[in-house]
């Protein structure tokens, strides 16, 4: 039986990936500025919730006194940093970076959770909305002119 707060976080993670899928859908546009701002957005956006991954291993980390706390603390402020610089990055390539971030971050994750206790549904919400965002991201990519 999922719990309330379950069905909350599950909620806000979708409602979480509407940026992606609004900008992926903003740049099916001809006019260039309109692509290139949904490429700043999705970047943007992507970067903001790299850096929310990596913080919620940080909370884990202050609750778990396992061995793998001292690894979570140091995980959990890499994204912060990396998203730092790539904040500085023209779009066309920080939305790449972001890509490859976003499946860094789910790697991490998944590596966690195989040897935690996360629960399955936190497993199967990132599969999805990390898929969501990658292809979400792409999209504005291959959208965006050269």
């Amino acid at each position: 039986m999922r719990s309330k707060s379950h069905k909350i976080a599950v909620c806000l993670g979708w409602l979480g990936a509407i940026p992606f899928v609004g900008s992926a859908l903003m740049s099916f546009t001809n006019d260039p500025a309109v692509i290139f701002l949904s490429a700043e957005l999705a970047s943007r956006y992507g970067l903001a919730i790299v850096i929310f991954l990596g913080s919620i291993h940080w909370g884990i980390a202050m609750t778990d006194q396992s061995y793998s706390s001292s690894l979570r603390y140091l995980w959990s402020v890499t994204p912060a940093l990396i998203a730092t610089l790539v904040f500085f990055i023209e779009p066309a390539s920080s939305l790449l970076i972001v890509i490859g971030l976003l499946i860094i971050c789910w790697g991490v994750d998944m590596m966690f959770y195989l040897n935690t206790a996360l629960p399955a549904w936190y497993s199967r919400l990132r599969h999805g909305l990390t898929l969501t965002a990658v292809i979400s991201l792409t999209i504005v990519a291959v959208r965006l002119p050269v």
